[in-house]
């Protein structure tokens, strides 16, 4: 009796690891483009890997004219197949608008954009912004639990395109690049 418990307390546990599918996401590569120097560059943009476990995002913009009033970000997120192909609806953000009454953050791609601006930038505020724009150490570890636990995405390679306008002209792009293993 003792050793069918403890063979059933065994394959339990064995099932049980079987059964728990863990995915990683990590970021592969980060894209900054200026489509006008005029009116802001990139200080920096990239990816840095601290150790095996632990890399993150940093990227800053130096903005020539301030302050900014009118924001509009444009959010996609893709899969690899034979080219990058949209598998999220093309979500535009009036920026001054969200940022002033935080609504629709039941949207997966608006409640990251909430989180990051939260958490590890200094855009998280209404409109003016009369300030330089960053994003300072985000760290895999967050995305990882919005695109395998919130967003449970299939293994694969992913882009997320952003294009940001002010004034109703697309001044920058930001591509990120990441697989799910």
């Amino acid at each position: 009796m003792y050793f069918k418990g403890k063979l059933l307390f065994i394959l339990i546990l064995l099932f049980g690891n079987i059964t728990d599918i863990d995915s990683k996401y990590e970021f592969t590569n980060i894209k900054c483009n200026t489509k006008d120097k005029n009116f802001l560059e990139f200080e920096y943009c990239y990816i840095k890997s601290v150790n095996r476990s632990y890399k993150y995002i940093s990227l800053k913009t130096n903005i020539h004219q301030l302050p900014i009033n009118d924001a509009i970000g444009n959010l996609q997120m893709l899969r690899r197949f034979r080219s990058y192909m949209p598998i999220t609806m093309n979500v535009t953000v009036d920026v001054c608008k969200y940022m002033a009454s935080k609504k629709n953050t039941g949207n997966p791609m608006l409640r990251l954009y909430e989180e990051v601006s939260k958490k590890y930038s200094n855009y998280n505020h209404k409109c003016p912004y009369d300030h330089d724009i960053e994003i300072e150490k985000l760290p895999i570890q967050d995305m990882n639990k919005y695109f395998t636990d919130i967003l449970p995405l299939p293994v694969g390679d992913y882009a997320f395109y952003s294009s940001w306008y002010i004034k109703g002209i697309e001044r920058a792009t930001v591509w990120i690049y990441s697989t799910i293993s």
